[in-house]
């Protein structure tokens, strides 16, 4: 039996309504309304819980509740997903006529094509696999549930972090700030210790709310299963990253690039170590979803390769590799027998 197949308990209380619990942000709200609106929506991944007057104390996903409720989200995730997939298509379809009528907007339209046909292969993918039988959703739901109930400290690490770390760089650092703690390839005075401030620090405003925006995601989904190491992987993951690429820098003949920063391989590390948990644990995790966590980082790697330059691609694919060798060593947190 895996952590997250156990019944998730909150106080008992006399209730005549359902509550619907936010655990993420530590707060519910009641009403039939509510709950009515969140079956409607059938979205596997909204981050509530919900309690019912029948089984009060007990939380748990949609698709979990009694038939009554149950049966309603499971039609309309269905239907969703397949609504997701006719999009995904029509995008594709008009990006690739665009640029087969309009010869100049062929270049413009590629990049737009290939991201939206590898969404429409990964969500017909994860559609055959998953969403057309109910245990199947009701497992990976049930999973996304647990997550939504044991991420929050680590959600509030990566918050607190990059906030302190956007206020340093941005509002307090100035403008030598960037030249003081980036990495330079040619290492001024010998200072290493830009290879670990270097990972902490972003070349401009896009750049640190882009990856704010991907560790916060990332964080969610990959603390809970990585526990005390998601800290220190995200701190040593970083350092790796940079490290390796500028050992191999002068053999990558990219002169453009001066230097490196960035917490993309520190964020790529996490995801490393938990798809080497999914691989060598398959029965503690729910079915798919290591190719799920593994598309989302190759769509990143691929977005890396068409925006961003080999050095950058490089430090993402060290990231990754130092995850997967830490999580080599990381116990299997998810069984039950492991926790016990």
């Amino acid at each position: 039996m895996r952590v997250w197949d156990k019944s998730l308990k909150t106080s008992a209380g006399i209730q005549e309504e359902p509550r619907i619990h936010y655990p993420i942000l530590g707060y519910y709200k009641t009403g039939t309304k509510a709950l009515e609106q969140l079956l409607q929506n059938g979205n596997p991944l909204s981050p509530v819980l919900v309690e019912i007057p029948e089984n009060p104390g007990v939380l748990a996903h949609p698709i979990n509740l009694p038939p009554a409720f149950s049966s309603v989200f499971f039609i309309n995730a269905v239907k969703n997903r397949k609504r997701m997939i006719v999009i995904s298509a029509c995008y594709t379809t008009a990006a690739i006529l665009l640029g087969l009528i309009w010869e100049s907007f062929a270049e413009l339209t590629s990049v737009p094509a290939i991201l939206t046909a590898t969404m429409f292969l990964y969500l017909s993918l994860d559609y055959y696999s998953v969403f057309r039988g109910r245990e199947d959703l009701a497992e990976r739901c049930t999973y996304y549930g647990w997550i939504f109930s044991r991420c929050r400290p680590y959600l509030i690490t990566a918050i607190v972090f990059f906030i302190a770390s956007g206020i340093t760089q941005f509002i307090l650092g100035g403008d030598d700030y960037l030249d003081q703690f980036g990495m330079y390839f040619d290492l001024p005075d010998n200072q290493y210790y830009r290879i670990l401030t270097g990972s902490l620090v972003h070349s401009q405003a896009a750049h640190y709310l882009t990856n704010f925006s991907f560790a916060i995601a990332v964080s969610a989904i990959c603390g809970p299963s990585l526990r005390m190491s998601f800290v220190p992987l995200f701190l040593i993951g970083g350092t790796v990253s940079f490290g390796m690429t500028l050992l191999i820098e002068p053999y990558l003949n990219y002169p453009d690039s001066l230097g490196l920063v960035g917490t993309s391989g520190s964020i790529a590390a996490l995801l490393g170590g938990l798809m080497v948990l999914i691989v060598k644990n398959p029965a503690s995790y729910p079915k798919g979803l290591f190719y799920t966590i593994t598309f989302f980082f190759t769509l990143g790697l691929v977005i890396s390769a068409f925006f961003d330059s080999i050095i950058s691609l490089s430090c993402h694919l060290f990231g990754a590799a130092a995850g997967l060798i830490w999580g080599l060593f990381l116990p299997d947190y998810l069984s039950s027998t492991t926790t016990n």
